[in-house]
């Protein structure tokens, strides 16, 4: 599975993070069959490696199960582990997590599957922090290894 990091698309609803000084972002897009944005959804967050993340989530009060994302992928909850729906459109969704620190972004176009993701600064004019760039290299990993495990399921 070839996947690549890219620029985000203009159109993708990451870009209002990607436009600000102070935020990190980051795209990566993995080549899928025809699916809609549902699938992707369905595959991202119930591949076995995001399963385990689930179990990290349920310890700390933020459970959730397939249920959860079959509703979350139909558009029927607004609400997700510890994420909500910032934004959401036919080909997108952009979560956003309970502290409001981080976005994740999922786009479905023809043929490809985008994960990204967004940090944001705990307050305005500070830095991301010493421990977020510490775990930089980790994140760029672990949400390859997602979009990766998640493409292969809809092969």
């Amino acid at each position: 599975m070839r996947l690549t990091k890219v620029p985000l698309p203009d159109h993708a609803l990451l870009q209002r993070y990607a436009r600000r000084d102070d935020c990190y972002t980051d795209c990566f897009v993995a080549p899928v069959a025809a699916v809609d944005l549902a699938a992707c959804i369905t595959a991202f967050y119930t591949t076995p490696l995001f399963r385990a993340e689930r179990l990290i989530l349920g310890i700390v009060g933020h459970g959730s199960t397939d249920a959860d994302v079959a509703a979350l992928a139909a558009g029927q909850a607004d609400r997700y582990a510890a994420w909500r729906v910032e934004d959401r459109t036919a080909d997108q969704i952009l979560l956003c997590d309970v502290a409001g620190r981080t976005r994740s972004w999922l786009m479905h176009e023809p043929g490809q599957f985008y994960f990204g993701s967004a940090v944001t600064p705990p307050a305005p004019n500070q830095s991301l922090g010493w421990l977020f760039t510490t775990l930089l290299p980790f994140h760029k990993v672990y949400s390859q290894g997602l979009l990766g495990s998640a493409a292969r399921r809809l092969a």
